[in-house]
C-alpha cells in the first residue's frame, strides 16, 4: 500500500467511520449481503478481515459464528473498531503480510479482502502470502468493484489507474488516492499466476440488473 493511500485514509478515517455508521453508501445494500452470503458458504472456524476499516464486517462474522480477527493499516479505524467490539483488532499493513510477518491469531480457515485492494503490483504477492497463513484447505474471498465501472465512467475498457478513490461517495472526503482498476481478463490472468489454487468469480448486480461488484473465491488445493 503506497504512502499516498495511507495518507488519504489517515486524513479521511473519521469521515469514513461516519459514512459507514450512517449506512450512507447506496451500493452497500447489495454488496454487504453479497459478501456475507459468500462467507456463509465457507467452511471453518477462524477468519481474518484484512482491511477491516471500522470493523463492521468483522462484527458480522462473529454473529455468523466465526472467531474473527480484524486488521487494518489505519490506526484511527482500528481504535473505532475496538470501541465497538471485544474482538481482536490490530494495526497490520499489506506490507507486513507481503514481508511474511505473522498475522495475529493464525492460521486462519478464511481471509477476506472487502473493497480494499487498490494497488497493481502488490495484489498477487499479497494474496499469495495470505494463503500461506491459512489452513490446508483455506479460502480467500475478495470483493472488488466490477470492471463495468470503467464503461459506466466513460473510460477505456483496460486496466488503468483511476485518480480519486472517494469520487462519487457521499461525505466530505478530501485528497483521494489513486487505485488500479482491472478488467475481468486482468483478474483471470493474474489469479492464474498463483500456484496450487482454484478460483471462481461471481458478479453482483443491483436492482437494475447492472453489475456493481465481483466476489472472487480462491481455494487452496
Amino acid at each position: 500500500m503506497s504512502n499516498e493511500i495511507k495518507a488519504s485514509w489517515n486524513k479521511n478515517a473519521q469521515e469514513w467511520i461516519k459514512t459507514i455508521q450512517n449506512n450512507a453508501i447506496p451500493s452497500r445494500k447489495f454488496t454487504n449481503p453479497a459478501i456475507l452470503e459468500a462467507i456463509k458458504e465457507v467452511r471453518g472456524n477462524t477468519i481474518v478481515d484484512i482491511g477491516c476499516g471500522e470493523g463492521w464486517l468483522t462484527r458480522e462474522m462473529k454473529s455468523l459464528g466465526w472467531t474473527a480477527t480484524g486488521l487494518d493499516a489505519t490506526e484511527d479505524l482500528i481504535i473505532a473498531a475496538r470501541e465497538q467490539s471485544n474482538q481482536t483488532f490490530e494495526v497490520f499493513t499489506f506490507e507486513d503480510i507481503i514481508k511474511g510477518e505473522k498475522m495475529p491469531n493464525p492460521p486462519f480457515d478464511a481471509a477476506i479482502f472487502n473493497f480494499c485492494l487498490y494497488g497493481k503490483e502488490d495484489v498477487i504477492p499479497l494474496i499469495t502470502k495470505t494463503l500461506n497463513q491459512l489452513t490446508t484447505e483455506g479460502t480467500v474471498l475478495i470483493q472488488t468493484l466490477h470492471p463495468f465501472f470503467l464503461i459506466q465512467n466513460g473510460l477505456a475498457y483496460k486496466g488503468q489507474w483511476v485518480s480519486d478513490s472517494w469520487n462519487g461517495l457521499p461525505g466530505n472526503f478530501t485528497d483521494g488516492h489513486s487505485w488500479y482498476a482491472r478488467t475481468m481478463e486482468d483478474w483471470v490472468q493474474e489469479l492464474n499466476q498463483i500456484e496450487h489454487i482454484e478460483f471462481n468469480i461471481k458478479e453482483i448486480l443491483n436492482d437494475d440488473d447492472k453489475p456493481i461488484s465481483l466476489i472472487i473465491k480462491i481455494n487452496k488445493i
